[in-house]
């Protein structure tokens, strides 16, 4: 009886930890809630390998994917979006120079 009991509770609780599984890989992110990136538009763009090293110190010290970073840029430049602040550029610097320090 002790036994068919435990059986059960076991059974039960397995279940539930199935019901509870994570899907593998990154959630789908967008700008704005419900979007995917993959949903936008593909834009090709070639850039000098100082802008491009610009573009990597930035995404990497902001902790943003480099669209992101482009994204917020270009909003930027054309006057919709906020401009770094003071001290976001101060640390994007610091790893730019750590990443040339890198390469030489």
């Amino acid at each position: 009886m002790l036994s068919a009991l435990l059986v059960r509770t076991t059974l039960a609780g397995m279940a539930k930890q199935r019901t509870t599984k994570k899907r593998p890989g990154h959630p789908p992110t967008g700008i704005r809630p419900g979007e995917k990136v993959s949903e936008y538009e593909r834009v090709t763009l070639r850039l000098p390998p100082r802008l491009r090293q610009r573009l990597a110190a930035a995404a990497g010290a902001l902790n943003q994917p480099q669209w992101r970073v482009m994204i917020d840029a270009l909003e930027a430049y054309l006057g919709d979006g906020k401009p770094l602040a003071g001290d976001e550029r101060r640390v994007v610097k610091a790893v730019l120079q750590l990443q040339q320090k890198r390469s030489e």
